[in-house]
């Protein structure tokens, strides 16, 4: 790892293509968001002070562009309609084994550091008992004053328990990226399971509650002809709105759209929002098998979610739906 750190110079890996895009357009990029917070240029590390924590697959969204790993909505559709992996491992399964260690090298951190950064990560953080006990513990224990928070959420849940760990005060800085795809109806069929009138007033609550909040995009052709109504919200509720392009599934990738990129964006839509260097990635490496994927992997769903014409009728006569 420290050697991979030190090849890290002035230019970035082919494989950060996706940071280098963000900022390129937008200035910064979690990579920049991380590299303020550590000294990049010191290898010499004891004990982490910086923990990613995925708590298993429990979450209660199925979202089109998240997978079975990250989603026991989705496992669950996917064993009802056979689609499951034969060789699946469930990550719950997996993290209740690893987690009784891995709390423990988490709290050794506090020994080796005056603070500690934890990013939480699902799943769904906010509707799994296990990140919420720990949070309490962390309060309890008197180290969440030592302690910067950052959790990813799909601001579906904010319970009178999530209200009372967010807002204690003891937080030495707590950060809230919302993960919002698109806005009403469209949000809805995106993260199925969601209301969007229960995201867009648990906005405001995030924003009383923590010190930062976020909205996190992951674009891909489902709804990269949404992102002009999710900036108007965003700058609505004066909250940032940060782009991610998707890279997998690449069937549902904007470089692989294999048809007229008009037919799911509007570019000078997307320009007046300085965000047409997104649109001129539809079809930089088209794939004509990659619609067939996507209209396949979509119906395959019919029976279990809502149909994509009812929400959006223009995509899915792009699709083919």
């Amino acid at each position: 790892m420290q050697d991979f750190r030190a090849k890290f110079g002035a230019s970035l890996p082919a494989d950060c293509h996706r940071c280098e895009l963000q900022e390129k357009v937008q200035g910064r990029s979690f990579r920049t968001a991380v590299n303020k917070t550590v000294n990049i240029d010191n290898l010499t590390v004891t004990w982490p002070s910086r923990w990613n924590i995925i708590f298993g697959n429990i979450c209660n969204l199925a979202c089109w562009t998240c997978s079975e790993y990250a989603s026991s909505v989705i496992e669950q559709h996917k064993r009802t309609i056979g689609m499951l992996p034969e060789n699946f491992v469930n990550p719950q399964d997996q993290f209740k084994q690893n987690w009784p260690q891995l709390r423990e090298s988490i709290l050794l951190s506090y020994k080796h550091h005056s603070e500690v950064t934890l990013t939480v990560l699902g799943g769904e953080p906010l509707f799994n008992h296990v990140v919420l006990d720990f949070l309490d513990d962390l309060i309890k224990l008197g180290l969440s004053q030592r302690t910067k928070l950052e959790f990813h959420t799909n601001a579906t849940k904010y319970t009178a328990n999530v209200d009372r760990l967010l807002t204690t005060g003891n937080w030495q800085y707590v950060c809230a990226f919302l993960s919002l795809d698109a806005v009403g109806n469209k949000a809805e069929w995106l993260r199925y399971g969601c209301r969007w009138q229960d995201i867009a007033s648990n906005v405001t609550k995030f924003k009383r509650a923590v010190d930062y909040v976020e909205a996190q995009c992951i674009l891909s052709v489902l709804n990269i002809g949404d992102l002009p109504a999710l900036s108007k919200f965003c700058n609505a509720q004066d909250i940032p709105l940060k782009l991610t392009t998707l890279a997998d599934p690449k069937f549902m990738s904007l470089s692989h759209w294999p048809n007229c990129a008009s037919n799911i964006a509007d570019r000078s839509a997307l320009a007046k929002l300085g965000f047409e260097q997104y649109y001129d990635l539809i079809g930089t490496s088209a794939d004509n098998g990659s619609i067939v994927q996507l209209r396949k992997y979509i119906q395959q769903f019919d029976l279990i979610r809502t149909p994509l014409r009812s929400v959006d009728s223009k995509l899915a006569n792009s699709i083919g739906i």
